[in-house]
């Protein structure tokens, strides 16, 4: 099954160009992965197991909206694959809120322009990345799939509407569906985050003061996430080993998020090491398996994770929100007039 997902996949790939991400066989690993470490248990969206394939299928998708022929949607989502953390050490605890992060680099842009134009070109949000937004919105379209999904509110007015629904387990069908895609979709930006170069300024090729010599060839992003990954032919039992054997309830998902990016830059220097000695053109080199195996792995078990904690917090009602506390209410005290909402709550 893995080999005929792989196949039909690189088959729809041969026309988009190289866009800087784990390719075609890490992305649907790491989802195929996430699925098959959902627990078997009656507190988990087990019924996902029956849309493995989809749901690994979807890894890639993203990628294929950054193609040169699609400027509005690529310029929409470059972003979103990318959080290299140096490039925004001005704001040490990023707000809950992509509009306000957004408004606070251009800040900075403004700061910038005039006495180091050279450094302004970069500080923008192409060149610091969305990746964490990206990765709870996503989260959260998948819990407020499974909410419907858990209700099956929609059922009667569906089949009232017209005679193509037929039943309410016809529906219920096409709301997992949903929550299907909106987890293969949010596979792509979690296992991205896992990747270490998609969490640093050094995400293609050494920028800056460089003691150990390290490469500044753009090229090792790709020859250790896509060519290396392929020359290893990487697959789901290779990874699995490495998945978090417990499922996690996030208590807080946008520091849970924060954290994962920030783990996987601590190997930012095992990736270049290894490429400094020739290791990614090695199939049998133990230490670049595992560094390819453990970050797929840590987004896999992240993947997992993000949906067993929407499948928990669906089931609990929504809460009964007071006109003040309305994050569009101009008179809730942590209203932002530059954006027109408050960011999202503490938890």
């Amino acid at each position: 099954m893995f080999r005929k997902i792989i196949a039909l996949v690189s088959v729809a790939l041969l026309h988009v160009p190289y866009l800087g991400a784990w390719g075609a066989r890490g992305h649907t690993v790491a989802n195929l992965s996430a699925v098959e470490a959902i627990p078997a248990d009656g507190d988990s969206p087990t019924f996902l197991r029956s849309m493995e394939a989809y749901i690994g299928h979807l890894g890639t998708i993203p990628d294929t909206w950054r193609s040169s022929t699609e400027p509005y949607l690529r310029i929409s989502e470059d972003a979103n694959h990318g959080w290299y953390t140096e490039q925004f050490d001005y704001i040490p605890d990023p707000p809950r809120s992509r509009t306000e992060f957004v408004l606070r680099v251009y800040d900075e842009y403004l700061k910038t322009k005039t006495k180091d134009p050279d450094r302004a070109k970069l500080i923008n949000i192409r060149y610091t990345g969305t990746q964490a937004y990206s990765i709870m919105e996503g989260y959260e379209r998948m819990k407020a799939g499974m909410r419907l999904y858990r209700t099956g509110s929609l059922a009667p007015t569906y089949i009232s509407i017209s005679p193509i629904f037929t039943n309410p387990d016809q529906v219920k069908q096409l709301l997992a569906q949903d929550i299907a895609f909106y987890m293969g979709w949010l596979g792509h930006y979690v296992a991205d985050a896992a990747q270490p170069l998609h969490n640093s300024q050094h995400h293609d090729g050494w920028r800056g003061v460089n003691p150990k010599n390290y490469t500044r060839d753009p090229d090792i992003h790709g020859r250790f996430e896509t060519n290396y990954v392929d020359l290893i032919e990487t697959t789901p039992p290779d990874v699995n080993k490495y998945v978090r054997k417990e499922a996690r309830h996030l208590d807080d998902v946008w520091k849970a998020v924060l954290d994962h990016s920030l783990e996987a830059r601590n190997s930012v220097e095992d990736v270049y090491r290894l490429d400094q000695r020739g290791a990614f053109t090695k199939k049998d080199d133990q230490e670049a398996r595992e560094l390819v195996y453990k970050r797929l792995a840590s987004g896999a078990s992240f993947l997992r994770d993000l949906a067993y904690t929407a499948w928990i917090e669906s089931a609990k009602p929504i809460p009964r929100i007071s006109p003040t506390d309305q994050p569009q209410n101009p008179d809730n005290p942590r209203y932002n007039p530059a954006t027109g909402s408050a960011p999202a709550p503490l938890k």
